[in-house]
């Protein structure tokens, strides 16, 4: 299902682990008749000291997330940016589910919006790619957007949502 209203989110966390390591980045662009209507986008305290890949991975150091709010914060106000609308995200799995992780911590409720996966969606419009990682799909359509960061992966995961949701149109 392709949608003209819905937001785009990512995270960048301290490893790949949704029970143990941390969101320390939440982004996402909000899309109304698929133009941009609003941007959120987040640094959040771990409270623990950062590892030094995903210092050297994504360029947030401890001292860019010592004075952040912590997620107890920032989560409350993502689910009120998202509303009800579908979430779009590459390989959306990892994403929601630190996302419902830590809504369960926080004894809310886990996200029931509807949602795309960009990976999915580029391997089906996409047979061409070598691989499907964002930033291989980034290379591909010449994004000039920061990678590995949260704001800067929405807009590429909004450019090939939007590439996919073409071709879909052709079928």
């Amino acid at each position: 299902m392709m949608y003209d209203d819905y937001v785009v989110f990512d995270i960048e966390t301290t490893g790949l682990n949704k029970d143990f390591d941390k969101i320390i980045e939440i982004g996402a662009l909000k899309y109304r008749n698929n133009i941009l209507v609003s941007e959120f986008n987040y640094l959040i305290n771990p409270k623990i000291k950062l590892p030094e890949i995903i210092t050297t991975i994504t360029g947030i150091k401890d001292e860019d997330l010592i004075n952040q709010a912590t997620i107890d914060v920032i989560l409350p106000k993502f689910i009120d940016f998202i509303e009800d609308l579908p979430l779009i995200a590459h390989n959306n799995e990892f994403d929601l589910g630190f996302i419902n992780v830590n809504l369960n911590k926080l004894n809310m409720n886990k996200l029931n919006n509807k949602n795309v996966d960009t990976l999915l969606l580029a391997k089906k419009y996409l047979p061409q790619m070598y691989n499907y990682k964002l930033e291989t799909l980034k290379k591909y359509f010449k994004i000039n957007q920061v990678s590995h960061r949260a704001v800067g992966d929405c807009y590429t995961t909004n450019y090939v949502y939007q590439e996919c949701k073409k071709k879909a149109c052709l079928q």
